[in-house]
């Protein structure tokens, strides 16, 4: 039986499973949208409690990947959003100066490293290469999240792909 119908019918074990198949997945999207750990931790937690309160309302006929990384991103921009408001920009870097980071799911310096690649990108850019590389989510799904066509998120990967490239180059030069 599926997961999500599992969570729906209030298997706990279920929801323990589809947490330790998508936790770093979760998490990766919403760093790169927030650029914060301790933020990027809150949207896992809130991500998989609307899972699991929506659980009976998830279409089948969806991916359940993408699913998961819609709710993902959307908290995050929500998140985001949140912040923008209430915080002024300068208590926003202090914060993250002083982040001690020691107990987020994945290793620091990966996060590092990936955030400093595609800091370099645009918003957009980043939410499609986070989807595509983090979420492994296909183009087609990304365009569906984003709502945005096809061949436009492709192009927009393909761009990005290449700025992080050069960048990369320049780095090793």
């Amino acid at each position: 039986m599926n997961l999500i119908k599992r969570i729906a019918a209030g298997d706990k074990e279920a929801l323990e499973k589809l947490y330790l198949l998508y936790k770093t997945k979760v998490f990766r999207v919403a760093l790169a949208i927030l650029d914060d750990c301790f933020l990027a931790e809150d949207v896992v937690q809130e991500t998989f409690i609307k899972i699991q309160q929506g659980a009976e309302a998830f279409h089948f006929k969806d991916s359940e990947g993408a699913w998961i990384m819609t709710i993902a991103r959307n908290t995050a921009i929500d998140i985001l959003r949140k912040q923008r408001r209430e915080i002024v920009h300068e208590e926003v870097e202090e914060m993250v100066d002083h982040a001690d980071t020691s107990a987020s799911p994945i290793d620091q310096n990966e996060n590092e490293g990936f955030l400093e690649l595609i800091r370099k990108l645009n918003e957009s850019e980043q939410q499609i290469v986070s989807l595509h590389l983090i979420g492994e989510l296909k183009h087609r799904e990304i365009a569906r999240i984003l709502d945005m066509n096809v061949s436009a998120v492709k192009k927009r990967y393909r761009r990005a792909i290449k700025k992080i490239e050069r960048e990369m180059e320049e780095q090793h030069e």
